[in-house]
């Protein structure tokens, strides 16, 4: 079934991580980077999205809700 062999590979990251990690300094250096620089950019853009949502949702200063598209 495909969601129990998803959740499967998930639960199987960490090990296959930890075995690419361990071949050579060079690799857990470069993983650790990925790693760093993928989590700054979710959570970037995130903060992004959650601006956006709270732009959208909160009355101009006039006090007055927004209009959409304006």
């Amino acid at each position: 079934m495909f969601i129990r062999d998803l959740f499967q590979s998930v639960l199987d990251m960490p090990g296959e991580f930890a075995d690419v990690a361990m071949h050579d300094p060079l690799s857990a250096i470069l993983l650790v980077i990925g790693g760093g620089l993928t989590t700054v950019a979710i959570a970037y853009f995130g903060l992004l999205a959650l601006g956006s949502i709270a732009a959208a949702l909160t009355p101009a200063p006039g006090g007055q809700p927004r209009q959409p598209g304006q």
